[in-house]
């Protein structure tokens, strides 16, 4: 059983009154007992009981906002199921949480949803950002408002926030230009599907992939880039596009959703198998094309973690007081093939 207050303050020989203003850093203590009674805490390893107190606290809902990307892109499907997770495993706490889905990944309708937000009295908001001024603008406005900001997946320098939750993307980007790099080893053409042009942790991966190639696969040559903005059917038309028009066509990297529209077009093109395909997420479209050879990798960041991750880190800062370890929680890069895909399911 963890040691209480009343116990520290025997230990301490001073009140329980007193012992609560230093452990909950308020002013009115001598230096000298502070540190006693901090020493003594932490020699004990004390826990706060912040469960009686967020229960004793909690007649108003703590709000916390998650703003996703569209849902027609699977990756978000399973960042759903974590934070329902979440939100079942800290339902005690009277958390009210809203989540709101865009339903394209233009800067004014996040802007718009970022606006609707600022009305409504929240503690808290997770948002996947879009770089863009005005909606850097608009966050920073609710950090100042003392609303509490987390970002993922998309890092953006020049927010205030109190950390960022995703992946190394240029990283990944790379990792990507590797894999394709080492299974052509004679070269070729190469085409890409971009997700947008508007994320910056798509711009990453496309500039990780290309200064890779640059270094260390010269003989892969990118033949041409288009978005799909996560659309399958937009994935489905570009890749017939690039097997029509490249007839040398050796291989594709997709940075975002819409790998199933990909698959679809290399079977109508005949191509499947033949050219080499390298995707991110694991998600239940991909596990089918993996295990039939029409993508060879899956780069995976484990979505269903970084959902749950983004009610736990909110909940950890605002009910028990406690600071994430880094502003920047970084998810690693994880490589899925056939072989291994029951290791990830």
């Amino acid at each position: 059983m963890g040691v209480t207050i009343k116990q520290i303050a025997e230990l301490a020989n001073v009140s329980r009154g007193t012992v609560d203003k230093v452990l909950n850093n308020r002013p009115g203590v001598k230096e000298e007992t502070k540190l006693k009674i901090l020493q003594i805490a932490k020699e004990l390893h004390y826990q706060p009981n912040f469960l009686g107190k967020a229960l004793v606290q909690s007649k108003e809902p703590t709000k916390l906002g998650i703003i996703l990307t569209p849902d027609y892109n699977p990756y978000i499907q399973d960042m759903l199921k974590g934070i329902r997770q979440a939100k079942e495993e800290f339902a005690p706490f009277n958390l009210e949480i809203s989540i709101k889905m865009l339903t394209t990944l233009e800067p004014a309708e996040l802007v718009n949803l970022l606006t609707d937000m600022s009305m409504d009295g929240y503690d808290g908001i997770a948002v996947f950002p879009i770089d863009d001024t005005q909606v850097k603008n608009k966050i920073n406005q609710l950090s100042d408002q003392g609303v509490i900001i987390v970002t993922f997946n998309s890092k953006i320098e020049g927010i205030k926030q109190l950390c960022f939750l995703g992946q190394d993307h240029t990283k990944g980007g790379a990792t990507a230009a590797s894999l394709l790099g080492r299974i052509l080893p004679g070269g070729g053409d190469i085409g890409v599907i971009i997700s947008s042009y508007h994320l910056s942790c798509h711009q990453c991966r496309l500039n990780g992939f290309r200064d890779k190639l640059a270094q260390k696969f010269p003989d892969l040559h990118i033949v041409e880039i288009q978005e799909n903005q996560d659309h399958k059917e937009d994935a489905f038309k570009i890749t017939l596009e690039y097997c029509n028009k490249y007839p040398n066509l050796k291989g594709l990297y997709i940075t975002g959703g819409g790998v199933n529209g990909v698959g679809n077009a290399l079977e109508i093109a005949g191509k499947s198998g033949k050219l080499k395909v390298v995707c991110h997420d694991l998600v239940p479209e991909t596990i089918p094309l993996l295990q039939n050879g029409v993508v060879d990798f899956a780069l995976d960041q484990n979505a269903k973690h970084q959902g749950y991750q983004l009610v736990k880190i909110l909940f950890d800062y605002i009910i028990k007081r406690q600071k994430p370890a880094s502003d920047y929680i970084q998810i690693p890069i994880t490589i899925v093939m056939e072989d291994t895909i029951d290791c990830f399911e």
